[in-house]
């Protein structure tokens, strides 16, 4: 080989004219034999396809005995029974549900926040009285005496009603940023050590200068749950606990504990870091898995981590939406201090048993009501009623607006 083919690469030795190619040998191995794969190696791939599949697809849940109510389009667990308390033409596109003062179901959607009157008292609403605009609609209500506060138009928004004649006065009041949206600012509770919550997505950007954190070496990260407490003259706001993708609800339980239902990636159904969506025991100070804003990415934390809270219990696919802990005695004993939880995708309502267990909880889930046919039945928000019914809205993306009201036919009460 001469000296130039010494300064080049053997790719271009072999290629150079003149030079003559370089003899390629191995020793005498004997013919090449490739190894078969191992059968539990060849159905690797299509494990993996399953489990993701199986994780995609809608939680395959114990039910309770359902019973189709054909009109409404739902079938629903027996001895319940559901009317229609509102429809369009009185409320479209409901976002939210919550009672005021007098126990009036007050709803909102785009453009409006209304009071919906049921003045006979027969589970059917006949008229409704606006309350306040709103561009973009409310995602979370509540009422502080005769007070509103409402969650959209990028803040959470506090309404003054002085007089108590059920009317604002003037112009609201911001109490705390937040960006407004789907992944933005939703639900609004009073917990019962007195102080306001208010649970946002992860693209709800609060301001950071209004939050204090509650660990003072932690950022917020992704979605979070805020508290609001104030002194009589000012209010602090603490970041209570964060790393939730989109919670849209959450609720209290007797114990004043805090229960949330986060949502899922769909678009990661199939891949293997896929988490479906969650119940959790909310932790104060507790990161819950959750690391990025927006709607179009992953990157959770595994469940089960020692830097990450633990979930309660697993539901699949689905877009989670109103939260309410059942704490009334109408419904039978075993859903009393439970929690209801909505599922907008797949037009679904679970009941959720808890039982304390250590420093928390173990879940029993069960599915309560689902859609069936083309009716349409898209849950957004829940509620309980002075009388015990579950008040269950529907709306969302320009859907059309209901409100449902659900019993249970105790005949000797009734009697």
């Amino acid at each position: 080989m001469n000296a130039l083919a010494h300064s080049l690469p053997l790719r271009s030795v072999l290629r150079s004219p003149g030079v003559p190619p370089c003899p390629v040998t191995r020793p005498d191995l004997g013919p090449r034999r490739v190894e078969p794969a191992s059968p539990a190696l060849r159905l690797l791939p299509w494990l993996v396809l399953l489990l993701g599949t199986s994780l995609s697809l809608p939680a395959r849940l114990a039910a309770a005995d359902l019973l189709p109510v054909p009109q409404l389009g739902v079938r629903l667990a027996r001895g319940f029974s559901i009317n229609l308390f509102a429809d369009a033409r009185q409320a479209d596109d409901i976002y939210a549900i919550t009672f005021d003062s007098r126990g009036d179901l007050v709803v909102s959607g785009r453009g409006y926040i209304r009071r919906l009157i049921d003045d006979d008292g027969d589970g059917v609403a006949e008229d409704g009285v606006d309350l306040a605009n709103t561009t973009t609609g409310s995602m979370g209500l509540a009422f502080d005496g005769w007070d509103l506060l409402t969650v959209g138009d990028g803040a959470l928004w506090r309404f003054h009603d002085a007089d108590g004649d059920g009317q604002p006065e003037g112009a609201p009041v911001r109490v705390l940023s937040l960006q407004s949206g789907e992944h933005g600012g939703h639900a609004v509770r009073r917990g019962p050590d007195g102080a306001w919550y208010v649970i946002a997505g992860n693209d709800a950007r609060p301001d950071p200068t209004q939050v204090t954190p509650m660990v003072p070496w932690r950022r917020l990260e992704a979605g979070a749950l805020f508290r609001l407490a104030s002194n009589g003259t000012s209010t602090q706001i603490e970041m209570f606990a964060d790393g939730f993708r989109n919670p849209y609800d959450f609720d209290f339980n007797a114990a004043g504990e805090v229960f949330t239902f986060d949502s899922d990636t769909e678009r990661d159904s199939l891949l293997p870091w896929y988490l479906p969506t969650r119940f959790f025991h909310v932790t104060p100070h507790g990161h819950h898995g959750w690391r990025l804003a927006g709607y179009e990415r992953s990157w959770p934390r595994p469940p089960g981590g020692a830097d990450a809270v633990d979930l309660l219990a697993s539901l699949g696919r689905g877009s989670p939406t109103g939260v309410a802990c059942y704490r009334h005695d109408q419904f039978p004993e075993q859903y009393q201090g439970g929690f209801f939880l909505l599922d907008w995708t797949f037009g679904r309502i679970y009941h959720v048993s808890i039982r304390p267990s250590g420093a928390s909880y173990t879940a029993t889930t069960e599915l309560f009501l689902e859609a069936t046919g083309t009716h349409g039945f898209a849950p957004t928000d829940v509620a309980v009623g002075p009388d015990g019914s579950l008040f269950v809205s529907s709306g969302g993306r320009r859907t059309p607006g209901a409100v449902y009201r659900i019993r249970y036919n105790d005949r000797e009460r009734q009697a």
